[in-house]
């Protein structure tokens, strides 16, 4: 019979079930309630044997006169019902970046620290297996993981000891033995990438638009120029709908996104919003609509003509088919090119082109519609021609671009 108590209680994300039960203080050997959060009543359900089988799934009744003993593997799951796939409230997320969350769970993490203790996971430890990830052919591809993935990595690991915490399942920072009860905090991994992406000149974009503009690629013409002059998501842009559009006030809101083959939320809170429609783009959009079947207000902008209209076309699909081969007149890539390049490269140039121009970092972190100026900066990549000429202004300051020049 499993031990403790199950009650519902008013919290800030609404009535929520709480189990609590009976454990030894290891400080003083006193024995003290130990509550913890199970989840909201609507997710769960309103009956105490709801309350007592999600207990059971969480694996919360298991030696629970013990806290010590909850592996990873059982925090991992608390964290996964009670706030990774929350619909709503504080930190509530994207069904795309919940998507990519179990996938680091299930496919990386909990294959490897899922069934230990908690306690038994070490700083050291965490770091080996970074390196080993990042050193060792893995996966299906046999290739290691990119820093960057184990970035997103640690930070997943990161989260499910600070919602323990939160929710008291283990202790807030440090354990009675004085060991931090979150080691992945002090677990090192490198913060940088080999990746850069690859950037379209404005030059190039001319010959991109060149190459698609014709009568039967008028949608994928289009497509490139909402992208190049406005930096959406590929999941964005491929998400509107002709009634987003706000012509007279030159407006287009980002209401849903479009990725995998399914509606979305949209990245996130910030992201969701107003991006400017310049007059010769809203006439491009315009363009479109005279030509496309698929006109109404509540029709997909960029229909898809095989689904009859019922959803957007593939991202996917478009950029491979169109944007590469047009990428490659350009000479923005090589033919026998196999690395990333499609849409999302056009929101990196976009940004690039702005600070070449000087367009200051805030005024770019608006137009990408990031949360934070750092994510905004990895989007702005160094064009070579622009640091010569930065270059130049202090060689002919110290006299010495005017001296070769002559000479």
């Amino acid at each position: 019979m499993a031990k403790g108590t199950v009650s519902k209680k008013e919290r800030a994300d609404g009535l929520t079930w709480i189990y609590r039960y009976q454990t030894t203080r290891p400080s003083d050997g006193k024995r003290v309630e130990h509550p913890v959060v199970i989840g909201l009543v609507k997710d769960i359900g309103k009956s105490k044997a709801d309350a007592w089988r999600e207990v059971g799934k969480l694996g919360l009744d298991i030696n629970n006169s013990n806290p010590q003993a909850l592996t990873f593997k059982m925090l991992a799951e608390h964290f996964r019902k009670a706030e990774l796939k929350k619909s709503s409230g504080i930190g509530a997320r994207a069904s795309e970046t919940i998507t990519i969350n179990e996938l680091l769970l299930d496919n990386w993490i909990l294959p490897r620290w899922g069934g230990m203790l908690h306690t038994e996971i070490r700083p050291l430890m965490i770091e080996a297996w970074f390196e080993s990830l990042t050193s060792k052919p893995q996966g299906e591809n046999k290739k290691p993981l990119e820093w960057t993935s184990i970035v997103k990595i640690r930070s997943i690991m990161s989260q499910v000891f600070k919602h323990a915490q939160r929710h008291e399942l283990i202790p807030a920072a440090i354990s009675d033995d004085g060991r931090p009860t979150n080691p992945v905090l002090l677990a090192r991994c490198e913060s940088s990438s080999s990746y850069e992406a690859i950037v379209v000149t404005p030059e190039q974009m001319v010959v991109i638009l060149n190459e698609l503009d014709t009568p039967d690629t008028r949608l994928e013409w289009t497509l490139a120029l909402l992208h190049a002059a406005t930096a959406l998501r590929p999941e964005e842009s491929f998400g509107l709908k002709w009634g987003d559009i706000d012509w007279r006030r030159s407006l287009i809101h980002i209401r849903r996104g479009w990725s995998k083959g399914k509606e979305t939320a949209g990245k996130n809170k910030p992201s969701m919003t107003q991006v400017a429609l310049h007059p010769a783009l809203a006439e491009a959009l315009q363009l479109w609509r005279r030509e496309t079947r698929y006109h109404r207000e509540a029709d997909w902008v960029f229909a898809s003509d095989r689904a009859k209209g019922k959803k957007p076309r593939s991202a996917g699909v478009a950029g491979q088919d169109y944007l590469r081969p047009a990428a490659v007149k350009a000479g923005v890539i090589a033919e026998e090119y196999k690395g990333r390049f499609g849409w999302h490269n056009l929101r990196h140039s976009l940004a690039s082109f702005f600070a070449d121009n000087e367009v200051n970092l805030p005024v770019i972190q608006a137009a990408l519609r990031h949360a934070k100026p750092a994510t905004t900066a990895k989007y702005i990549h160094r064009n070579n021609a622009v640091q010569i000429k930065v270059q130049s202004k202090f060689l002919e300051a110290i006299k010495v671009a005017k001296t070769a020049a002559s000479n």
